[in-house]
């Protein structure tokens, strides 16, 4: 149930997990800015400070990261930090803010880390307790419940080995909090591990370079992924078949053999027909007081016969036309049409499970032939050879460019730029200053062959991502010079420095792909090797 009453402020929240001796806690919440308001409220409620060695203990981890000390000692939040305990940790910080923030959470030195809910899994940041704060979890279609093996990521936070006996979850209430939901939760088992094994194009490359394509479909068919599909294909058998009886029993009514869909083909011709019987009957009601010797007059009675010839012979060529039970079929036509429909989505989405990552890989093999990467009997050309060390998400768009000679540019900086544009993902840069650059003109180019290659995919249904950001390509222009501050950067966008972080690590890791084609490609990886050194420097680590 949602409470109705306002939720205590996060000072408050502290205040009371102080006196309790609950601390230090991480304080799940739903979003990245609601982790940094809630450490801003600091600002404004009287905390004690930190006692003098915990203070000294956080200032001697951030030392032991030199290069990075001095980003981390500008970070906004820093001196809440070192003074108060306090800290948030989500994708949009700095890496090296991240491992100060986990460090001196692990040596007890901090009261509180507000966290999103990803910090649950796969960082070990232990807790004496855990705050959640909400029911729901944001996604790219709006708010969700919390699954139950989030919740159980979370709460597992709680208790530091060796030190607590017992750990605390803590739930307080707030707008997305609804005890209903966690209480199922706690009671369920965690969800099924979905398995994230795809086929995609460098994994159809290596497989067909190291074996035949029916060794290939049986290693695809051992997959835990493949296993999955089947046990989903197994639960939905039983519904198809089902469905699949009232079809065939209501078939053996209508001499067609399938009403629903004759009777739905039927209904609209016997509209029109009825209408056009109606409107020449008029028209011969009228006729004495009508002047057929006028020229317009007898071409529109004429047109209206030919209508009505026309509809009879079009509804004659359905069973229903002279089907004595017709009227019976109304009522029960438009179920049966919807159980029909039912039917074939069921039928397409059992396909889809039974074979999907077969006729995935399948379709992957379609684009890498028709682009020359395979041969007609799937196996890899010279270029898909050098082609299957791009460990990108799209090798067929990181190859085509390479093909057209896109990254054959003057200096490791125009190559960053232009690697910064393709790998920027979905997350937007936006730019304060949107001065076209000259230095990205060759992305009209590669805009062209991105078009050409979507075509391509949609011809075979084989649709794989392809990006391209203006502003994400000026940013790494202006870093890939060796000369531009951390600072000055930021200044630049819109983008928080931890996204900003991830497109220059993300760049640099496509950067690294080209780097592996010194046998195939020496001089562009020799350049993606020099853009690499450009790129990563402080506070730029992984």
């Amino acid at each position: 149930m949602r409470l109705p009453f306002e939720p205590a402020s996060f000072p408050d929240v502290l205040d009371t997990l102080l006196q309790y001796d609950l601390t230090p806690a991480i304080i799940f919440l739903p979003s990245r800015r609601g982790c940094d308001e809630a450490v801003d409220s600091f600002r404004r409620m009287r905390l004690p400070d930190l006692p003098d060695d915990h203070q000294r203990r956080i200032a001697q981890i951030v030392a032991e990261y030199p290069d990075e000390a001095p980003y981390v000692e500008q970070h906004r939040q820093f001196p809440l930090l070192l003074r108060k305990g306090v800290a948030a940790h989500h994708a949009g910080q700095l890496p090296a803010w991240k491992h100060v923030v986990e460090r001196a959470m692990a040596a007890g030195a901090l009261r509180a880390v507000f966290a999103t809910s990803t910090l649950a899994a796969g960082i070990d940041m232990p807790a004496r307790s855990v705050v959640i704060t909400a029911s729901s979890q944001r996604s790219d279609d709006g708010h969700r419940d919390i699954k139950a093996f989030e919740l159980a990521q979370m709460t597992g936070r709680a208790g530091r080995r060796g030190r607590d006996r017992v750990g605390f979850a803590i739930f307080v209430p707030g707008p997305f909090q609804d005890m209903r939901v966690i209480a199922e939760k706690l009671l369920s088992p965690p969800e099924p591990v979905e398995s994230a094994f795809d086929a995609n194009y460098t994994m159809a490359l290596n497989l067909l370079q190291q074996m035949s394509p029916e060794a290939a479909r049986s290693l695809i068919e051992r997959s835990f992924r493949h296993f999955q599909n089947r046990k989903l294909a197994d639960r939905l058998r039983p519904r198809l078949n089902e469905i699949k009886a009232i079809l065939d029993a209501d078939a053996k009514v209508c001499p067609a053999g399938d009403r629903a869909r004759t009777f739905a083909a039927y209904r609209p011709v016997w509209r029109e027909l009825s209408a056009a019987r109606k409107q020449l009957r008029r028209w011969q009601n009228a006729k004495r007081q009508l002047d057929l010797d006028d020229p317009d007059t007898r071409a529109d009675y004429a047109a209206a016969v030919a209508t009505a010839q026309r509809l009879e012979a079009e509804a004659g060529s359905f069973a229903c036309f002279t089907c004595p039970q017709v009227t019976n079929c109304a009522p029960r036509a438009a179920e049966m049409l919807e159980t029909s429909q039912l039917y074939d989505q069921l039928a397409q989405r059992f396909s889809e499970i039974e074979n999907g990552l077969w006729d995935r890989f399948k379709k992957c093999v379609a684009v890498l032939q028709r682009y020359d990467y395979l041969d007609h009997e799937w196996r890899p050309t010279a270029d898909g050879k050098w082609a299957a060390q791009l460990r990108v998400d799209n090798a067929v768009f990181v190859g085509e460019l390479i093909r057209a000679g896109i990254f054959d540019v003057e200096s490791p900086r125009h190559l960053a730029a232009l690697c910064g544009a393709i790998a920027a993902e979905d997350r937007e840069f936006p730019l304060y200053d949107e001065t076209r650059a000259e230095y990205l003109r060759p992305l009209k180019r590669v805009r062209g062959i991105a078009y050409a290659i979507a075509d391509v995919q949609a011809r075979y249904e084989n649709y794989c991502a392809m990006t391209i950001d203006y502003d994400a390509g000026r940013l790494l222009w202006a870093w890939a010079d060796g000369q531009c501050a951390w600072e000055s950067l930021l200044a630049m966008t819109e983008a928080v420095e931890g996204d900003v972080a991830r497109l220059l690590l993300r760049t640099s890791d496509m950067l690294g792909q080209l780097a592996g084609l010194a046998a195939s490609h020496p001089k562009l990886a020799e350049q993606a090797r020099a853009a690499i050194y450009a790129i990563r420097r402080p506070p730029v680590e992984d």
